[in-house]
């Protein structure tokens, strides 16, 4: 499973806070499309961060 240390968008703090997600597969596709000076290390900020991507969680579920 092509796992990664999580990373989010510098511009998830632009929504709506249930909306704001982080990544940790290189195989997302959503992922992927964040560029890298547009990428922060970490699941977010605070205790628990921002929740999981779903094609990220679907993927890791997947194994791929």
């Amino acid at each position: 499973m092509p796992q990664v240390a999580p990373f989010y968008s510098i511009n998830e703090i632009n929504k709506p806070p249930h909306n704001r997600v982080h990544h940790n597969n290189s195989a997302c596709p959503p992922g992927r499309d964040i560029p890298m000076n547009e990428r922060t290390a970490g699941n977010g900020p605070g205790l628990t961060g921002y929740r999981l991507c779903d094609d990220c969680d679907r993927l890791n579920r997947q194994g791929k």
